[in-house]
């Protein structure tokens, strides 16, 4: 098979070449997933459209607002030591310095990871409890979809034919929240069995839940928000016989396969004792914020 490779330099450019192959071309950014579905077959394009030269879409910015931009060409490693990611939204570096190896954190992208939606992926969940949402460029215009409905089945996503991420945009998080990104695996680089991703705020005079996102990864064939857990966390005092029952509930919202990293059933098992890990780790938290 041979490949025809090109390295466009504005998006523009790059939107026109995927226009004009269509099907026959694939959109390259770190390659880290893509070159492994090409040599294994699953894949077999035409085309190659390296977005690593395309201007505009590396680095992480912050607008007065608060809000937090990402672009879709930066690598895991930027995304877990960026000072700004770190200071405003933690869970995001965390769950970014969780994937795979070293290698592949120097060379893999968000976007691309986003865009390949594997089950079990970490930035996801996290940008998940973060209210991300999805840039999308297309030679139509630009949209914004939020990431909830951005991931559609497992390595499915919304994004159109001839359209291209562009970026990832965060709204400014609550003041006073906090949380965590949560993995288990069986070896440390493996996909998340249960991958847990709790952003969490609490009235400043005790354990009252104002506000609570959830993200679940390697439980469904797409990562997802636990809504009904959500629900019944807001405005109820975190105590032990609260979480048990937000695990029992977040277990309910899950639809686990079974595959060689684990049966269904022990993933469904899994989901409330991360759950209720990762809300316990996120109330410490905003104590020691409240004791400052």
């Amino acid at each position: 098979m041979v490949l025809e490779y090109f390295e466009p330099t504005t998006s523009r450019e790059a939107l026109d070449l995927l226009g004009k192959h269509g099907d026959d071309a694939r959109v390259i950014a770190g390659g880290q997933s893509l070159l492994v579905m090409i040599r294994q077959r699953f894949l077999s394009p035409s085309y190659l459209i390296s977005l690593k030269k395309v201007s505009g879409l590396q680095g992480v910015t912050e607008d007065p607002s608060g809000k937090l931009v990402i672009g879709a060409m930066t690598t895991h490693k930027e995304v877990s030591s960026s000072p700004v990611l770190s200071r405003k939204v933690p869970i995001l570096c965390q769950a970014g310095g969780k994937v795979g190896s070293t290698a592949i954190r120097n060379m893999g992208t968000i976007g691309g990871n986003v865009c390949h939606n594997e089950m079990g992926a970490d930035p996801p969940s996290a940008l998940l409890a973060l209210d991300a949402k999805a840039v999308c460029e297309s030679a139509k215009g630009r949209r914004t979809v939020p990431l909830e409905g951005f991931f559609k089945d497992f390595l499915e996503t919304a994004l159109q034919h001839g359209e291209i991420l562009t970026a990832l945009e965060i709204p400014a998080p609550p003041a006073n929240a906090a949380g965590g990104y949560l993995k288990h695996v069986l070896r440390t680089g493996d996909l998340a069995i249960v991958g847990t991703a709790v952003l969490l705020d609490v009235e400043s005079a005790g354990r009252k839940c104002r506000e609570v996102r959830i993200g679940l990864g390697g439980v469904s064939p797409i990562p997802l928000r636990a809504r009904k857990t959500e629900a019944f966390l807001r405005g109820k005092e975190i105590s032990e016989a609260i979480l048990n029952e937000a695990g029992e509930i977040a277990m309910s919202e899950v639809e686990p396969i079974t595959d060689s990293h684990g049966t269904a059933e022990y993933r469904r098992r899994m989901v409330p004792v991360f759950v209720k890990r990762a809300i316990r780790q996120a109330l410490d938290l905003t104590s020691k914020k409240g004791t400052k």
